[in-house]
């Protein structure tokens, strides 16, 4: 796995299982875009989310890839890596593993992208200075 790596943990709940005791697909990508606010908010330094002060936050996925490996078929803790692949003006680009609590058993795996936008117009707008040396930083390993 490429460095840097972020870590999350998330919590798989009883209730998000089918009737077959499987982590339904969709469900994966909350997990995800939980660990995706936490990397952001350690990206910037912050422990909750203001829509006035963090512009950064305001996100659409552009791009999703998802290899479904290993069902997920008990309620627990899993893993979510993510890594940088690319960065640009308004995009990025993560690679991730959604692994079991332990990291064992790697679940499913793929990338994401997403485009940053502008709160007030909604159309592609750069990262803020600060989040880009950010994850800049974190692409070096800073």
């Amino acid at each position: 796995m490429p460095e840097p790596v972020f870590e999350f943990r998330s919590e798989v709940f009883f209730d998000e299982l089918d009737a077959l005791w499987v982590l339904h697909h969709s469900r994966y990508l909350m997990h995800l875009e939980r660990a995706q606010q936490a990397l952001f908010q350690q990206l910037l330094g912050v422990s909750n989310f203001d829509a006035k002060r963090d512009e950064d936050i305001y996100v659409v996925v552009r791009n999703l890839t998802v290899d479904y490996r290993v069902p997920i078929r008990n309620p627990g803790p899993v893993l979510i890596r993510y890594f940088p692949e690319r960065v640009r003006a308004a995009g990025l680009t993560l690679g991730f593993e959604l692994c079991s609590g332990d990291g064992s058993v790697l679940h499913s795996s793929g990338s994401r992208t997403v485009c940053k936008l502008s709160g007030k117009t909604h159309q592609p707008t750069e990262w803020t200075p600060v989040f880009r040396e950010a994850l800049e930083n974190w692409c070096r390993g800073v």
